[in-house]
């Protein structure tokens, strides 16, 4: 499908943009009884469907514009490791956008897009 709306020649996200990132490896600690818990590498992906924190004024598509401080609330995948991921000590935590655009701004913040860079579970990810 081609791009309907987009920032700097990408598609920008909104819930149903079908966007989604994976995170891997996404280490946490699982339990291995009857020893202590051990590491384990999880695949972990967060999706679009789940955004959050949105422009509350800029709709495409009908669905709020994701921005700087937007996120995908949960992430799949790494709930093996009950013990917490080793970098944040959480699982399932929200996908977090670390780029978007300088210069396509909505509500003040920079515009997500579709290949910005995002941190899973708190940064651990």
């Amino acid at each position: 499908m081609a791009m309907k709306v987009g920032a700097n020649g990408q598609t920008v996200v909104h819930k149903e943009s079908g966007g989604a990132v994976s995170f891997m490896p996404d280490v946490c600690l699982t339990p291995a009884p009857p020893g202590p818990p051990v590491p384990i590498p999880y695949p972990n992906v967060a999706k679009s469907a789940d955004a959050a924190k949105g422009a509350s004024t800029v709709l495409v598509d009908g669905h709020p514009l994701l921005v700087a401080g937007s996120q995908f609330a949960k992430s799949t995948g790494d709930e093996g490791g009950r013990a917490g991921g080793v970098g944040s000590s959480t699982t399932q935590g929200p996908a977090e956008f670390v780029s978007y655009s300088f210069d396509v701004i909505a509500e003040g913040r920079g515009v997500a897009r579709a290949n910005d860079l995002m941190l899973g579970n708190k940064g651990g990810a």
